[in-house]
């Protein structure tokens, strides 16, 4: 459980970024 936590957070983590580093 911990490790499909720790994946879900890095995917949102990356998906959160997306559109961040695109706008900058």
């Amino acid at each position: 459980y911990q490790r499909q936590l720790s994946t879900a957070i890095k995917r949102a983590r990356y998906l959160a970024l997306l559109p961040y580093c695109d706008s900058h």
